[in-house]
């Protein structure tokens, strides 16, 4: 089989010195090193060595995120106080402190995609590590290729030292030329996606080599998506609380930032205020109409803040769905209380009914002298009579929702392990009763002999 290898007990341990082999008898056995930096070798570790070495890698990667994390918010941090000079101070785009901060965050930007290919290496390599292949290339997909492509050209955008204009054509049909570091600082932003990669790489669910084996065993992926949906499981408030607030601050700077590159001289018509005001109506999908972006970026900030504020809508209302949801125990509450109601009904037009008939026999012997009497318990019998059938229907269907299909899963496993409890015991009964005859076999056996014995004795 090209590219697998089955674990050899007889190979030799790693070359670092510290990894030992515990055997019965409390002995240190250390067998000769085997350089586990070249590829073709790691497919030829032992079990041991394995896990060791994947764990060296996981704490490697994460540190390579951590790297990863902290360039990107220095750089992120730079390029705002380099837009905020520029917008608020009036400070040129050749100016030596313009040029010194933008020198800084390039420096950061190419450690970042050295950071970014080591850490994609780094993942690769752990994939071949987990199916025994001899090359990381290997392990890489057409998608993890396309990814790493992804990540590279996303953080490699960032306002270059020096003063890049271009022409520009306002909505408004005024021409002129603006900077092209007001698009650069914009896309620049998305590069707090690592902020996400960055929770996940220290979330307990990713640290714990535990439920990395239970995901390969059930084969299921521990990844951002895994980590995101089991945080909205278990505090989706404040999860979506920090998203709402994360797009409120960042798009609102976003907005103020593009509408001022481009419109210079509405410096307090594009306050913070104001953009705040706009980025609210547009997350909350309200748009008044009193407040519109004047350049294209502000919309197209519009346009993503939008759709955030309807995709974090839907999160709410998920979330609101499920708080709202009763209980399985809350659900046998409403149940009991809802059939006593529906029993204290039942039997309340049952006695109306009866009262019915036996004003009807009383007023029938009369003749026709009460006919609107008669007509009027009638209309009461039959209204009785409808109020049986129809508690009769809502008690057959009351408790048709309380049980769900974990509740009947969560049933049937307990029947199933009394059953293998009862043949379990069934089966060791029938074990000591089988222990119990051939004891009898054996003394009833003893007890001929003892017989035969004495009767010769007597003879």
């Amino acid at each position: 089989m090209s590219g697998y290898e089955f674990d050899n007990p007889k190979l030799p341990l790693c070359a670092n010195e510290n990894i030992k082999m515990k055997y019965m008898g409390d002995q240190d056995i250390k067998t000769p090193s085997v350089p586990c930096g070249n590829s073709k070798n790691e497919a030829k570790l032992t079990l041991g060595q394995k896990i060791d070495y994947r764990r060296e890698l996981i704490l490697r990667r994460r540190h390579i995120v951590d790297t990863e994390f902290t360039l990107a918010m220095i750089g992120i941090i730079l390029m705002v106080v380099e837009t905020e000079l520029f917008i608020t101070y009036g400070m040129e785009k050749v100016s030596i402190a313009s040029i010194t901060l933008k020198t800084i965050i390039s420096a950061t930007t190419v450690i970042l995609l050295i950071c970014i290919c080591l850490n994609y290496y780094t993942a690769a390599k752990i994939k071949m590590l987990d199916a025994g292949l001899k090359e990381w290339h290997m392990a890489m997909s057409t998608w993890n290729w396309f990814g790493l492509a992804l990540e590279l050209l996303i953080c490699s955008i960032h306002p270059f030292p020096g003063d890049v204009r271009l022409p520009y054509l306002s909505p408004d049909g005024v021409s002129h030329t603006v900077s092209l570091d007001a698009v650069l600082s914009i896309v620049m932003v998305a590069r707090l996606y690592l902020v996400a990669k960055f929770a996940v790489v220290h979330s307990v669910l990713l640290t714990d080599t535990s439920i990395y084996s239970i995901g390969a065993l059930s084969k299921v992926k521990i990844n951002t998506l895994f980590v995101f949906r089991a945080a909205m499981r278990n505090r989706p408030g404040q999860l979506l609380l920090l998203v709402m607030i994360s797009t409120f601050v960042v798009n609102t700077w976003a907005m103020r930032a593009c509408e001022l590159y481009y419109e210079r001289k509405n410096y307090n018509k594009n306050s913070y205020i104001e953009s705040m005001w706009l980025i609210a109506i547009t997350f909350l999908t309200v748009g008044y109409g009193d407040r519109t972006p004047q350049s294209y970026c502000g919309r197209y900030i519009s346009i993503v803040t939008g759709a955030m504020g309807v995709i974090t809508t839907a999160l709410l209302v998920a979330i609101i769905a499920r708080y709202l949801q009763q209980t399985r125990s809350e659900k046998y509450v409403f149940n009991f209380v809802s059939r006593l109601q529906i029993v204290y009904r039942k039997k309340t037009a049952a006695a109306n009914a009866i009262k019915a008939v036996l004003r009807l026999q009383i007023l029938r012997r009369y003749g026709d002298e009460f006919k609107g009497e008669i007509r009027k318990y009638e209309d009461k019998l039959k209204k009785a009579l409808q109020e049986i059938k129809s508690a009769k229907e809502d008690m057959d269907h009351i408790g048709d929702d309380a049980v769900g299909i974990l509740d009947v899963a969560h049933s049937v496993d307990k029947i199933v392990n009394e059953l293998d409890r009862k043949f379990a015991e069934d089966k060791e009964n029938r074990e000591r009763m089988q222990i119990i005859d051939h004891r009898l076999d054996s003394i009833e056996t003893k007890l001929n002999s003892l017989c035969d014995l004495m009767s010769q004795k007597s003879k």
